[in-house]
């Protein structure tokens, strides 16, 4: 196996198009958010492989705190799905070659959730790695037309979205700033009714960075708009790549929830990706917040078990686990704040009202 310290992005490309598992976060535009947005901060740190039978191999990460030789590590930003992507088979062995790579001795530590569409951790890695968060992601296939699936909706579920359209709900893509920046006042809203300060969440300059990479990357990054009365009320972001189209961050304006925003907005959402040929509808984590999972159960998704993985480099252990106690926050299930998270990932929160 050779190991690429550095790749270019065209090779990085090229497997992530080849690669059957491949999400949307496993590509350079997840990695091209995280450095604009958070400058100085975060730090490309993707390396690549070529394994003896030519397959290629692609690992994205980024470190989020250097002191020295030694690299805060994550993969991928914002704790979305991480881990490997490869233009072909890779070997449980060759698996543990690389992550061993990834756990270098210049590794303080390496953060990494699951993929779901990835085959799992060999056993001698999850023997390695400390489990930090069992979480259940749900993924909702596309394998029959819109009304079959919509068939298997739950019964509230589709009241639910037929009350929407009865009350004039619709949707439409975002195609300017002004768009975006009316869904940052729905968001800002929504952080201030879950209770959380000025300081929580994401701030504009993240989402002024998507509208930015959305102008590049327009079939791979959306925003869909929730309309009330010729009014923006609310919004999703959903990022489409390869078989999957994943919804990421959406909630609505408080005063319109009870007009159901949401479910006409993430049925119609769904309709469209069956209409593009995607295989599966992706509703992500939900960070342990009941609500949020009742939310998604409506839609008879397939609940996938994945986890939160942590290494610990054994010869710095005794420091991290003073590190640990000091700097251990509690589990949030909405985005995380405006800074380089450390030691604990968050759930990306389709919200339930």
């Amino acid at each position: 196996m050779r190991i690429l310290r550095k790749i270019t992005d065209d090779f990085w490309w090229d497997v992530a198009r080849k690669c059957d598992y491949a999400t949307f976060y496993h590509t350079p535009i997840w990695r091209d958010l995280a450095v604009r947005s958070f400058p100085g901060i975060y730090r490309d740190e993707t390396f690549g492989a070529i394994l003896p039978t030519g397959v290629c191999v692609v690992f994205p990460m980024i470190s989020s705190r250097r002191l020295g030789p030694l690299r805060w590590l994550m993969s991928t930003f914002e704790g979305c799905y991480g881990g490997y992507i490869a233009d072909g088979p890779v070997s449980p062995n060759e698996a543990v070659r690389i992550y061993k790579h990834v756990c270098s001795c210049s590794a303080y530590t390496f953060h990494m959730l699951d993929n779901p569409l990835a085959p799992p951790l060999p056993d001698e890695l999850t023997s390695r790695f400390t489990c930090v968060v069992n979480e259940v992601t749900y993924t909702l296939k596309l394998d029959e037309d819109f009304d079959s699936i919509f068939a298997r909706f739950s019964r509230t579920q589709r009241n639910s979205y037929r009350k929407g359209l009865k009350n004039g709900v619709q949707i439409r893509l975002a195609n300017s700033l002004d768009d975006y920046q009316a869904y940052y006042t729905t968001y800002r809203d929504a952080v201030c009714r879950w209770g959380e300060s000025e300081s929580y969440g994401y701030q504009w300059s993240l989402f002024e960075q998507l509208y930015n990479l959305s102008q590049i990357y327009p079939t791979n990054i959306k925003l869909w708009l929730m309309i009330f009365n010729d009014q923006i009320v609310g919004g999703r972001f959903v990022f489409y790549w390869g078989l999957q189209a994943t919804g990421w961050n959406g909630t609505a304006h408080r005063d319109f929830l009870k007009y159901d925003v949401m479910p006409v907005s993430d049925t119609e959402i769904i309709r469209d990706a069956i209409s593009q040929g995607y295989t599966y509808f992706d509703f992500n984590t939900s960070g342990l917040n009941e609500g949020v999972i009742s939310y998604k159960q409506r839609y008879n998704p397939e609940g996938i078990p994945i986890n939160v993985w942590r290494f610990e480099n054994s010869i710095l252990k005794p420091i991290q686990s003073v590190y640990w106690q000091l700097t251990a926050r509690p589990y949030k299930s909405k985005s995380a704040k405006q800074r380089a998270p450390q030691s604990n990932y968050h759930g990306k929160v389709l919200e339930s009202k």
